[in-house]
């Protein structure tokens, strides 16, 4: 399955933001996929739906949006509490939310909540909001919090994780877990208030680029036009009733020449018959997130071919087309872990034939990178002459004139990098000078 890279728009940074903090915790969320009406025509637009926990979940810096009192009160079926909201609100229409979009409303008011502090319930990473936590509608104060045992993912009273629907915790032995500190938890935040590479600002979107593992994905945003309609809808449109239309006509997009989504038919779909970002929503790859699974799928694949990592991650670095790995791209990184997802299903893909670096190349490199690519043409040169490790280890110091490796300035290190080149070339000139 491939990794691909797409273009997110948000509303507002913060948006932008919480949207990050899902996707290191890996909730699928969809952005904004409903807009919902009053009696009067006036609308409410939430910012993310969370269809795995079936919430509804809005953050604004300063104050609750005009309509949430409304919104909150229908998608949730609670009855309307002016003594929340105050009287004001009494005379407004109430919002129309079709059944399956109802689930729990949260809403937040402030910034990203605090990773680095404490993590109890009252001073911990809500201290800083309105309410010290999110508002439901008719209760407060809510926080995210996870099951201690399964990972559950939710928003609970002051975090309490024994409510939380798995049940896991739900006994006489646990009350009042408060799972809103939780270590995956504290790292989201962090991840969610940091460093991200967002652009746009002002009154404009603000734009987020991350990876998706879904095949097609970065054409289907690209090729999208905002019109989705089926070519199905259209020819039977025009067509006399009841005159045939081929089914697959049903999956293309009368706008573009891209698919729209088998479910809803609103949106564009990746392939077809496939379904959009929003009918299922998938997390969401930040650089940090891309490079850490690409750390863990390594180890993966260390464990299944029985190398060693230093032998594998050069390897990656080559297919991606970087020298270091902090000089890889988002679209870079996609293709290094591409590669690897196609090693770990098939290990006699990945075939570990080191690469011959020219003269002028090894001249650049550093010597961190000399001992790297050494240490990478060890166990090739082991299997090539049929001795240990430990015997040809030996043999390049020698070479370099050195008694460890660590001991060896650049130009020792270039040194033994080319004449253990030159032995992978042609291995009956090691035995040779070894005999001599």
């Amino acid at each position: 399955m491939a990794y691909e890279m797409i273009t997110v728009e948000f509303r507002t940074e913060l948006h932008a933001r919480w949207s990050v903090f899902f996707d290191h915790l890996a909730v699928p969320w969809a952005y904004e996929p409903m807009t919902f009406y009053d009696g009067e025509g006036r609308t409410a637009t939430p910012a993310f739906w969370l269809p795995r926990e079936r919430i509804w979940f809005d953050a604004e810096l300063d104050r609750a949006p005009t309509w949430w009192p409304q919104f909150s009160t229908a998608a949730g079926e609670y009855d309307f509490d002016p003594q929340l909201w105050g009287e004001s609100h009494t005379s407004v229409p109430p919002v129309k939310v079709d059944e399956e979009w109802q689930g729990r409303t949260l809403l937040s008011v402030g910034w990203i909540p605090d990773g680095y502090g404490s993590t109890t319930p009252v001073d911990g990473p809500w201290s800083g909001h309105e309410w010290r936590g999110m508002n439901t509608g008719w209760d407060v104060p809510y926080q995210w919090t996870l099951c201690p045992v399964c990972g559950s993912f939710g928003a609970e009273f002051w975090g309490y994780a024994e409510r939380l629907s798995c049940g896991c915790l739900d006994d006489r032995e646990h009350r009042k877990v408060a799972g809103g500190g939780d270590e995956r938890l504290m790292r989201a935040y962090q991840a969610a208030a940091g460093r991200i590479n967002l652009s746009g600002s002002g009154a404009g979107p603000v734009r987020r680029e991350a990876l998706v593992r879904q095949e097609g994905a970065a054409l289907a945003q690209e090729r999208c036009v905002g019109r989705c309609r089926t070519v199905g809808e259209e020819l039977r449109a025009e067509l006399p009733c009841g005159a045939y239309v081929d089914h697959e006509a049903d999956s293309l997009c009368s706008a573009c020449p891209g698919f729209v989504c088998a479910q809803c038919s609103e949106k564009p779909a990746s392939a077809a018959g496939g379904v959009c970002r929003v009918c299922a929503p998938l997390p969401l790859l930040t650089d940090d997130l891309a490079r850490a699974l690409m750390n863990e799928q390594l180890i993966k694949l260390s464990r299944i071919k029985k190398e060693p990592l230093r032998a594998l991650h050069p390897q990656a670095n080559r297919v991606m087309g970087v020298r270091r790995r902090y000089e890889a791209s988002l679209p870079q990184l996609a293709v290094g872990l591409a590669h690897i997802e196609q090693w770990l299903a098939d290990p006699e893909t990945l075939q570990l034939k080191v690469r011959t670096l020219a003269v002028d190349e090894i001249s650049t490199l550093g010597a961190g990178e000399l001992r790297a690519e050494i240490a990478a043409r060890v166990g090739p040169l082991c299997a090539a002459v049929g001795l240990p490790p430990m015997h040809v280890q030996i043999r390049i110091n020698d070479v370099m004139g050195v008694r460890s490796r660590a001991d060896a300035d650049e130009e020792q290190l270039r040194t033994g990098l080319r004449q253990t080149q030159a032995w992978l070339q042609s291995p009956r000139s090691y035995t040779t000078a070894d005999k001599g």
